[in-house]
């Protein structure tokens, strides 16, 4: 595989389509079992008191409206990204994993891309560990909600959420279907709604900010909205708050775990309920924006997108948001 990349890579710099091709053919023939692949596993027990402690929110809400208004008022799943880059950089200090550079492979058993940034790839490795762990919290906020207070009418849940938010209707109609999916635990029929979810609210909360981001036909190009990588690229720019910005980067793209492209071209089919539970939590971000209100004002929500969220929540004694 290092070898036939290598040829592929000079044939290329040099314009020699044909001996191209044929490296390209021999990587694409070298089965992953060949590969020596190792899975290297590690278990850590959450502790049942920590994970009753973060649900008891949930539960005691009151009433499944009020309980699904704290999983959307809840913080990136990603949690801090100053802070997570901190820890990754004290842990990684004199890691001789810094003196090589990192090939990494896709599903599809190829390589994808070589990291030499050391320092970026012990960050991202810490968001994810992140994000994994929060999974299994948002999941299990999620399967309280249907424990505490039984099935949930996903009419309901959408004339709810847009009455309480402003929500725009179809965006909260589809979050609906994605949670009742959730509920019936069919994890990956929710994914699959979630995914698309999250990328038509990014779109949209674009165009509710008068962003000019539709392209225009060029040559054999048609006219199109570009894609997901854009839309963040463009969000951040306009201030939205960095710890979101980068759990949709970690969980959604490249670098990162991509599941967006994985899922779209045919690499992943299955989801298990804490990746489910993530991109219910990001696609929530966006379904519980306001739609009415102005430009200026949603400009000045991004920094602190989940404001409106909170605004009607009452905070009890222990609850901690960033």
């Amino acid at each position: 595989m290092h070898w036939a990349s290598k040829a592929a890579q000079l044939a290329k710099d040099h314009g020699a389509a044909d001996a191209y091709d044929a490296a390209v053919r021999k990587m694409q023939s070298i089965p992953r079992d060949a590969m020596g692949w190792q899975a290297i596993e590690s278990t850590e027990r959450l502790p049942t008191v920590a994970v009753r402690s973060h649900i008891r929110r949930v539960a005691r809400a009151g009433s499944w409206e009020q309980a699904l208004a704290v999983f959307l008022a809840s913080p990136s799943p990603a949690g801090s990204y100053e802070h997570n880059k901190n820890v990754a950089l004290d842990a990684a200090k004199g890691s001789i994993r810094g003196l090589f550079s990192t090939t990494v492979f896709g599903v599809h058993g190829l390589p994808e891309r070589t990291n030499d940034a050391f320092e970026d790839g012990e960050i991202l490795r810490m968001e994810q560990l992140v994000i994994g762990t929060h999974g299994i919290l948002l999941a299990e906020e999620l399967w309280e909600i249907q424990r505490t207070y039984g099935a949930v009418a996903i009419s309901d849940v959408a004339t709810r959420m847009t009455a309480r938010y402003g929500s725009d209707r179809l965006l909260t109609v589809e979050f609906a279907s994605a949670l009742g999916l959730f509920w019936e635990e069919r994890y990956s029929d929710a994914a699959r709604i979630a995914l698309p979810l999250i990328e038509a609210g990014a779109r949209g909360l674009l165009l509710r900010l008068d962003e000019a981001i539709y392209r225009l036909e060029r040559g054999s190009s048609p006219g199109r909205f570009p894609s997901m990588d854009f839309y963040i690229e463009k969000l951040e720019e306009l201030g939205l708050d960095p710890d979101w910005v980068r759990a949709v980067r970690v969980a959604l793209l490249s670098p990162g775990s991509n599941a967006r492209n994985l899922a779209a071209h045919g690499f992943k089919f299955t989801f298990s309920p804490t990746e489910t539970a993530v991109l219910l939590r990001l696609a929530g971000l966006f379904c519980a924006l306001p739609v009415s209100t102005d430009a200026d004002e949603l400009r000045r929500l991004l920094p602190q997108p989940l404001r409106s969220a909170r605004k009607e929540l009452r905070r009890r004694l222990g609850w901690i948001w960033r």
